[in-house]
């Protein structure tokens, strides 16, 4: 009989959208020029915005590592299907398809003015960082991928109408170059020599003496040595503060320290240090977010040396710090296990700033707030109320304040028997006796339990002595004596015997005053 014809997801004009129809032509930039900054040019936003791609996630993704590569020896991947590819790469390694689009400047137009988007699949390692198995174009070693509800595809039988709409889209370029067959007819060619293909660019050495731009640049085009040490002097330059952290980025950091985590060593640490404190301006958390970070750094939580860890969970923290959407994002991405398990076992260092991040993770945050107990985050949270230097009972009675302001959590932080080490706290003056007043406030907010037992544990003296008397002004922050008067006053809410314990200890003049 009749072969049937072949089943495909076939290459169609319709996969390639333009920001502007008019401006269709030449040659294809992925990233755009000035990435991550450009990911808010109005133009692109426009195109991956709800109503063109509706973009979800978007990820700026490297070449697969050569250990990737390997679990793919075997397949026939083509340079022109990326669907097929992505269906095939999940039957042999489970790896998730995932639909969406590449997305390419067009150079000969201004900056920021021509855009377009490429239909593509591609895949999500269990550890949710992208692999793209596709061949690219030459040169194309990094490509911002963005999953998208629109990429869909039918596996369809080859027609003769669908062979001509793939022409059509293959003549839109965007595909790596398919070696072509030599063809039998034409005359062989003199058997001269092969010229030699050119040298590989020589790796780059640093001298100590690079502008900002030649130092991101040893970032990817350095000797291994060369890489560790820009990064070195770029994150002790990020330490500076904000000025100096908004240069690197503005010199198209984010992106080469990204890719110098993925590899262990030296240069790992300090690109790791570099992001901490790029991410400490609120200005930069989405640009480093869209950067494609969140995946790579959790995976560094999990499995990278004890240094790299402590900084990996200082990126996540500063990344978390009063942004909703990086709170979930980083929740989903499965950071709150190693970061309680960063609490039990890891250096002093380390267990201060998992409690940081958990501490921004939970703040206004009811859903992280319910996971982060259910992580079983409480217990080694009070442990260290006791134990840690007295900057670690601060972090972890800021992370208790925080997760205690959830009803579901308040029992679970007193059971874990929170109420005598937060007590014992509010001596010791300071940040630790600041926090430790805000969680016992949260605690006996509603709680006739935990009223009952914070009253118990006798901690009424205690908090009335940190607003000070009369005589003698306070020594504590403004803060901790809003906590403190938050806390007296849930305690004694509809509880006459202790509004009167409280007028008995001197409070009232002290209240009123505040």
């Amino acid at each position: 009989g009749a072969m049937a014809s072949p089943h495909g997801y076939w290459p169609n004009p319709s996969d390639v959208v333009f920001s502007d129809e008019s401006k269709r032509e030449g040659p294809l930039l992925s990233p755009p020029r000035d990435w991550p900054a450009s990911f808010a040019t109005p133009t692109l936003k426009k195109l991956l915005g709800k109503h063109r791609l509706a973009g979800k996630r978007c990820r700026l993704t490297a070449l697969p590592s050569e250990e990737d590569l390997e679990q793919v020896r075997a397949l026939d991947l083509s340079a022109e299907d990326s669907f097929g590819n992505a269906v095939l790469v999940m039957e042999r390694t489970g790896f998730a398809v995932i639909k969406g689009y590449a997305v390419f400047e067009l150079e000969q137009y201004a900056k920021g003015e021509a855009f377009c988007a490429h239909m593509r699949w591609w895949n999500s390692k269990a550890s949710g960082v992208w692999v793209d198995f596709t061949p690219r174009p030459d040169g194309m070693d990094s490509m911002v991928l963005i999953e998208s509800a629109k990429a869909e595809k039918e596996l369809v039988p080859l027609t003769e109408e669908r062979r001509a709409a793939a022409d059509a889209r293959r003549a839109l370029g965007g595909l790596a170059k398919v070696p072509q067959p030599a063809n039998a007819t034409t005359t062989p060619l003199k058997s001269e020599t092969k010229p030699k293909p050119p040298p590989p660019p020589a790796k780059l050495e640093f001298t100590g003496s690079e502008s900002l731009p030649e130092m991101v640049r040893l970032l990817s085009h350095g000797t291994p040595q060369a890489k560790s040490r820009a990064a070195a002097a770029l994150a002790a330059q990020a330490a500076t503060g904000t000025e100096e952290a908004q240069r690197i980025v503005a010199a198209q950091g984010i992106a080469p320290l990204l890719l110098l985590l993925r590899h262990e060593g030296e240069a790992q640490e300090h690109a790791a240090r570099a992001l901490m404190g790029l991410a400490d301006t609120i200005a930069h958390q989405d640009l480093i977010t869209q950067a494609g970070a969140i995946p790579v750094v959790v995976s560094l939580l999990k499995t990278a040396p004890q240094a790299v860890q402590d900084l990996a969970a200082g990126i996540i923290g500063n990344l978390a710090i009063q942004n909703a959407s990086n709170q979930t994002a980083i929740t989903d991405a499965g950071a709150l296990e190693p970061l309680v398990s960063l609490l039990m076992k890891g250096t002093s260092p380390a267990k201060e700033q998992a409690c940081f991040a958990l501490w921004n993770l939970a703040c206004q945050h009811p859903s992280n707030q319910v996971a982060i107990e259910a992580a079983g985050a409480v217990k080694p949270l009070v442990a260290l109320l006791s134990k840690g230097t007295p900057s670690l009972q601060e972090e972890a009675a800021g992370a208790l304040m925080n997760l205690a302001a959830h009803p579901h959590n308040k029992l679970a932080i007193a059971n874990a028997n929170a109420v005598e080490p937060l007590s014992a706290l509010l001596s010791q003056g300071g940040g630790a006796a600041e926090q430790a007043a805000g969680a016992l406030m949260n605690l006996a907010s509603n709680n006739v339990e935990n009223q009952r037992a914070i009253v118990k544990a006798n901690v009424l003296p205690k908090l009335v002595r940190m607003l000070g008397d009369e005589s003698t002004p306070s020594t504590t922050s403004r803060r901790a004596r809003e906590y403190v008067a938050g806390a007296l006053m849930n305690l004694t809410l509809k509880q006459p015997k202790v509004q009167n314990d409280v007028a008995k200890a001197g409070a009232m003049p002290l209240l009123v005053k505040m």
